[in-house]
């Protein structure tokens, strides 16, 4: 992990990151590179100039200008007591609740091949970087931060839950739409989509057990997310019955404990603690992790890392402690949450 560099995303990195949504089952229209005060493109490179293993996309506000839509996964009871009949039931019902909220979005990494220890640690540096650029420029995003995580999805590509729910009402293909229109294409097609309460039992069986599933290869996110302090908020993605996992931003570990330190170099005598450090101004920064101690005051690095980061002694950067503790990850194992 400590070779592993995360910046914002260039030109010659579009290639890259399109293969890479499209690889874990996003693919999109052209990819933006905006990096403004409302949005930007993270990459996770190996060393400086090296192969981009991962992409991450931080938005401050969602839905502003264009309605996003989500299912929110409810509960209504059925009851006759003289009958002594009870009987719960699962609900969906189409609204925008989560409206305004920053998002962590277009979130991609390389697979093939690579160990899901490697995997995690690449998402890991990714999301964290993430919540420090939030801390940073705190008053820039919402209180209210989303995720969310892709469905399942048969071997012919097709989800489940669209095929059970959104196919009777838009015919249009949710693969073939959004690499033609991107993300917005479920804002055109949530017009179409009934805005009465849905029953989930009226659903095909493949599609109610594909409700607040993640696919499968996306588990080692959801672990990285869940690690970060996001958790389940009872919504899903209305194309693929992906789970929807929030948090208050103010609650996440990163977010609180970053802050501005000076620099300092030390030697190599000593243990350190692992920090991530962002360097840099809002269009020319690079974050790493390094082994960091504290003198005087000030965050003390090792040359090696000063030089990852293109920093000099005195100036000042954003950091905060690195959780990185993924060296075993499970090998899958989620449920669906309860509604």
């Amino acid at each position: 992990m400590n070779h592993l560099r995360i910046r914002t995303a260039g030109a010659d990195d579009l290639g890259v990151i399109t293969a890479l949504l499209a690889d874990c089952g996003r693919p999109s229209g052209p990819v933006a590179l905006a990096d403004t005060a409302g949005e930007s493109m993270l990459v996770a490179e190996s060393g400086a100039g090296g192969a981009v293993l991962g992409c991450l996309r931080l938005r401050a506000a969602i839905g502003l200008a264009l309605p996003r839509y989500w299912y929110h996964v409810g509960c209504t009871v059925h009851a006759a007591k003289d009958l002594q009949l009870f009987h719960r039931q699962r609900t969906l019902l189409l609204g925008n609740n989560h409206t305004g909220a920053s998002e962590l979005a277009e979130i991609a990494w390389a697979r093939s091949g690579v160990p899901l220890a490697a995997q995690a640690a690449v998402l890991n540096l990714l999301v964290q970087t993430a919540l420090l650029l939030i801390a940073r420029r705190r008053d820039g995003f919402a209180s209210h931060l989303i995720v969310e995580l892709p469905g399942p999805r048969d071997t012919a590509g097709q989800a489940p839950f669209w095929q059970g729910l959104g196919r009777q009402f838009c015919r249009r293909d949710p693969l073939l739409a959004r690499e033609q229109f991107g993300d917005a294409w479920r804002a055109h097609a949530a017009t179409l989509l009934p805005r009465q309460t849905v029953y989930a039992s009226f659903l095909s069986p493949a599609a109610q057990d594909a409700i607040a599933h993640a696919a499968p290869f996306s588990r080692v996110l959801q672990d990285v997310l869940e690690a970060a302090g996001m958790r389940y908020s009872h919504h899903i993605s209305i194309d693929d019955g992906g789970p929807v996992l929030e948090a208050d931003v103010d609650t996440l570990g990163t977010v609180t404990a970053g802050r501005l330190w000076s620099l300092v170099q030390r030697d190599a005598a000593g243990p350190g603690v692992p920090m991530l450090v962002v360097h840099g101004d809002a269009g020319n920064w690079h974050a790493v992790m390094a082994q960091a101690t504290v003198h005087g005051g000030r965050l003390a690095l090792l040359p090696d890392d000063f030089a990852r980061l293109g920093a000099h002694a005195g100036e000042q950067v954003w950091a905060a402690p690195l959780r990185s503790d993924f060296d075993a990850m499970p090998a899958g194992g989620h449920s669906a949450p309860d509604a």
